[in-house]
């Protein structure tokens, strides 16, 4: 039986959690497609992807999900090179921190556009082209551990990405019977460039050592550290495997134990 290649679209992958997950992807032997706003740390991105032993095929396009018209190239572009997408690994950027007192109309403008309708649009594009295969489809949403809990300085953040978990539930209904399966992970804090510099900016403003700042974030985490974004990317890789085949319109909060929700 001929190895079936998966065709993968992952979104905001030129670092962090993206990256992390697109290139789990491929050391999976799949097609890979990444996007990112800053060309010069994209095509490093690519790079690196190609290095993976297993990876055949890796490309980058420029888009910023806040623009309509970068969403609807990115994805033309993907069928492009590609021919098709299978899985779609949706990951954004980050809102605006501040409370409803303090966030401008724009801030909410901006946050709904990047988060909210990005995965909208990116997921109707997705969906029409894996109904239309005899393989169907895996959709995938990377949001936060926060869209469980309102805290006050990610408001705009909790308030999109619980959306986006919403919309992954009517999707997993309404796309079951064409073979496409659509899945939240809902990550804590990780290892990645926010996280590092908000450790950063507490060593600065308290004076604190780096393990003592790292300390500070992790405290309300049982296991008392802050995950990698390699641990996340495994998570992924299991849910679009064929082991997960049962798994649909579920949300899985990644987190270490922060959340002090039963379910």
């Amino acid at each position: 039986m001929p190895k079936i290649i998966r065709k993968v679209l992952v979104t905001a992958a030129s670092k962090g959690l993206g990256f992390a997950i697109a290139r789990r992807l491929a050391e999976d032997g799949a097609h890979v497609v990444i996007c990112g706003r800053n060309r010069g740390e994209l095509d490093k991105a690519v790079d690196a992807l190609r290095e993976t032993s297993t990876c055949e095929v890796a490309h980058g396009v420029v888009a910023d999900l806040a623009q309509r018209s970068d969403v609807d190239i990115l994805f033309n572009r993907t069928l492009d090179l590609l021919g098709s997408v299978d899985c779609l690994v949706v990951n954004s950027g980050h809102a605006p921190y501040g409370t409803v007192d303090t966030l401008s109309d724009e801030d909410w403008d901006d946050s709904y556009e990047m988060l909210l309708l990005s995965a909208v649009r990116l997921s109707r594009a997705a969906a029409k082209v894996m109904k239309e295969s005899d393989r169907g489809g895996d959709i995938i949403y990377v949001t936060s551990a926060g869209i469980h809990e309102a805290t006050d300085h990610r408001v705009a953040s909790n308030v999109m990405r619980a959306g986006i978990a919403v919309v992954a539930k009517h999707l997993a209904d309404t796309l079951a019977d064409s073979g496409v399966r659509v899945n939240v992970v809902a990550p804590g804090y990780f290892d990645t460039g926010r996280v590092r510099k908000r450790i950063e900016d507490l060593m600065v403003e308290e004076g604190l050592d780096r393990q003592s700042a790292t300390g500070r974030i992790a405290t309300p985490n049982p296991l008392g550290r802050i995950g990698t974004a390699n641990e996340l990317a495994e998570l992924v890789a299991f849910i679009v495997g064929n082991r997960a085949r049962y798994l649909n319109g579920t949300t899985i909060t990644m987190d270490g134990g922060s959340s002090r929700l039963v379910s």
